[in-house]
């Protein structure tokens, strides 16, 4: 049979009273804790930003956010490997020490004025502004610091001429793996700037590098690029549908799109004609259908030919103008039909021929005169020309009329006379056609004698007339 074992009410009292001592002690002591714990600190169970900041006062809270943050570590991934590891404070990046120390002293009397027994774990976001030594950071960023790999530069696309294909095409862009720095810059500014936000005091901040952060090349799919690549072929398919006709009254001349296509010259991306071979073109042009300044050979109304080496008549291509229009007419790429450009001109042609059936024919051996137009005889006649003798002999060659008057006053200081007559139609050098009522007969042999002009061609008057009123100035004169 057991013994109940049986405390006195003393004894009970006296337990008790231990209990109730012990847990007024505790609590006093929690009490202690908690004052000194709490007593100028930012308090218990608190993280910044996922940092823990117990027991520490805003001071010591700083430096050590401070340091977490310029000891992130920033590592550079490249092709799936390390290339480059820095810190935020080597690439110059830090926090606005003033502002940091405000935000928690603020923080720190807030959470005193709301002091707990028993601590929660709580974390705060605090105001904060990062700053950036941008010198410091292109200084770390140089492209050197990423020397550690083998790198090629990028090669631009380009335009070139395609023998085959006869025409420009593009060659593609080689993309190389050399840094650009500033394009690294923008990189790491947009990396560390959205890590930052997102985990101001967070851990190894990775960033992966490539095409983004190379030299870019020009490509062959840019607009620039492409619009170069279709004003070259559209060029080149211009000069290749030229053609120029030249017209010489009802006869042509045709320069085709093959002959002009061969001028082409292609050096690079750049598009020219052989201007030796347009010059020569034009050149040889002039020197089949110019017409003026060379000996003239006139087929006469008695059936020979006759050469005349005066020949002030007719046409004369401007070559130099007529070349810049060809390279004009050539970059228009269209079909150009038009007359040569010329210096001067006749009345009309036809080919070689810049008579065209209209001219005056005096023989001055035979005495006589014919005048034609379009091919018809309108009137021939007897004349009366310059004396044969050096100082009032007629001038022989082709001329054109210079003007007609009507009346008109002959003068001469040389000869000392003053003649007034009806029709006037100079040639040349003072010498022109004109009525001569004075003259009792025209032809044969009279000029030898003392009726010989001074060297105009004395006409019969109705004769003078009917020319007179057949032609106008310009009107071709050939004598011979």
């Amino acid at each position: 049979m057991k013994k109940k074992l049986r405390l006195s009410r003393k004894t009970q009292k006296i337990i008790l009273g231990i209990c109730i001592a012990a847990m007024v002690l505790l609590g006093a002591g929690l009490f202690v804790y908690i004052q000194i714990s709490d007593n100028g600190t930012l308090g218990r169970g608190i993280s910044i930003y996922g940092l823990d900041v117990s027991k520490l006062n805003a001071e010591e809270a700083e430096q050590k956010i401070l340091r977490t943050f310029l000891d992130r570590e920033v590592v550079f991934q490249e092709d799936g490997e390390e290339v480059f590891r820095t810190t935020l404070k080597d690439l110059g990046y830090s926090l606005d020490e003033e502002i940091l120390k405000n935000s928690l002293q603020k923080l720190q009397v807030k959470r005193a004025s709301n002091r707990r027994i028993f601590a929660v774990k709580e974390d705060y976001e605090i105001m904060y502004q990062v700053t950036k030594n941008e010198t410091q950071e292109k200084h770390i960023l140089n492209a050197d610091n990423f020397g550690g790999k083998e790198r090629s530069a990028s090669k631009d696309a380009y335009i070139s001429y395609d023998e085959g294909k006869q025409e420009f095409v593009l060659v593609k862009e080689v993309q190389g793996n050399q840094i650009d720095e500033a394009r690294l810059l923008t990189c790491v500014d947009q990396t560390l700037d959205n890590a930052i936000r997102q985990e101001p005091l967070g851990g190894q901040v990775d960033i992966t590098i490539g095409t983004e952060v190379y030299q870019q090349p020009v490509t062959a799919e840019s607009q620039d690029m492409q619009a170069k690549l279709t004003s070259l072929n559209q060029q080149l398919s211009n000069y290749r549908n030229a053609s120029v006709t030249y017209t010489f009254g009802e006869t042509t001349e045709v320069l085709g799109s093959d002959v002009i296509s061969s001028w082409i010259k292609v050096e690079g991306e750049t598009i020219s004609i052989d201007q030796a071979a347009a010059e020569e073109y034009v050149s040889n042009l002039a020197a089949t259908y110019n017409t003026i300044y060379v000996p003239r050979t006139f087929h006469t109304s008695y059936g020979n030919d006759v050469t005349v080496s005066s020949n002030e008549y007719g046409f004369q291509i401007d070559q130099e103008a007529e070349l810049a229009q060809l390279l004009k007419d050539i970059q228009s790429g269209k079909p150009v039909t038009r007359d040569p450009i010329y210096s001067i001109s006749g009345m009309k042609r036809n080919g070689k021929d810049d008579l065209a059936g209209s001219y005056i024919e005096v023989s001055l051996d035979n005495q006589h005169l014919w005048l034609y137009k379009d091919g018809a005889l309108i009137t021939e006649t007897d004349i009366v020309s310059g004396a044969p003798t050096p100082e009032r002999e007629t001038y022989r060659g082709a001329w054109p009329i210079a003007y007609k008057a009507s009346p008109y006053t002959l003068t001469s200081d040389v000869y000392g006379y003053t003649t007034h007559v009806t029709y006037w139609m100079p040639f040349v050098y003072g010498q022109g056609l004109h009525d001569a009522t004075w003259q009792s007969s025209f032809g044969g042999n009279r000029y030898k004698s003392g009726a010989g002009s001074h060297g105009c061609i004395n006409l019969p008057k109705d004769q003078a007339a009917v020319i007179y009123n057949t032609i106008d100035g310009g009107y071709p004169i050939i004598i011979y």
